[in-house]
């Protein structure tokens, strides 16, 4: 699947803007890692190429090319040869339970709470400027990130990790939503841990369905305190399991 900024969904489109900071290669990667961590980019996606990268990015071609390489040699992406070739995200990036419970096991109690605190911090004022913000056609496409309680852990955790940067898509701020995806790198894998327990997954659906309603309905207090109970019901769960696996 071909991936370029001008077809890229709001949220995604996030990765794919200006650089205006120092170490232009490992700003690249770091983007490109952090949308992988998180999700956004997955095994098997096609990157824009050289130009259209440094185009999206505000980068020379020679800091495109630099940093493509520099994935290409931390094996995030791969590069195919020929008139359907390009560059791809590699097939051994895929998030795993296993991953995710090493991260759980190194992290403290105080950083798990830290994390969901900034989370909820960044996420709530989304919510509020979404509730100003919205039109009809910004709730439809955030509704259509609610998933099926049914659905596969991976799948449950990229449309979660959707629906939030969505909101700050309708917030109509992309600073907001670079930050929430920092924040999503942050946690890295660790939110596919809830998204396999079946009760989770039912309690986060309904705060998806609540908080929806109150961005279409333009109640900032409401959808702030959706996004709010979502982030707290995803750190208390990590939570529990830190304490269970002690």
């Amino acid at each position: 699947m071909l991936l370029s900024p001008q077809g890229a969904s709001r949220s995604l489109a996030a990765v794919f803007t200006p650089i205006k900071s120092r170490g232009l290669v490992d700003e690249v990667c770091g983007r490109i890692e952090q949308a992988v961590e998180t999700g956004l980019l997955t095994s098997g996606q096609r990157l824009p190429n050289e130009t259209e990268l440094a185009s999206a990015l505000g980068v020379s071609a020679v800091t495109a090319r630099e940093a493509l390489s520099q994935l290409r040699s931390s094996g995030i992406i791969r590069t195919v040869r020929g008139r359907s070739g390009g560059s791809f995200i590699a097939d051994n990036v895929l998030p795993s339970r296993e991953r995710a419970l090493e991260q759980l096991d190194e992290l403290t109690r105080l950083q798990i709470s830290d994390l969901g605190l900034h989370y909820q911090a960044i996420a709530s004022v989304c919510a509020s400027l979404a509730a100003r913000r919205s039109d009809a056609a910004d709730v439809d496409t955030l509704r259509s990130f609610i998933p099926a309680t049914d659905a596969d852990p991976l799948s449950w955790r990229l449309a979660l990790s959707e629906f939030l940067l969505e909101v700050a898509a309708i917030a109509r701020s992309a600073r907001l939503a670079r930050e929430l995806i920092r924040l999503q790198a942050d946690l890295g894998t660790l939110t596919l841990l809830p998204c396999a327990d079946a009760g989770y997954r039912n309690a986060s659906a309904r705060i998806l369905e609540q908080t929806a309603g109150s961005i279409e309905a333009h109640q900032p207090a409401e959808a702030e305190t959706g996004v709010k109970s979502l982030i707290s019901t995803t750190t208390s769960w990590l939570l529990a399991e830190h304490a269970r696996r002690i």
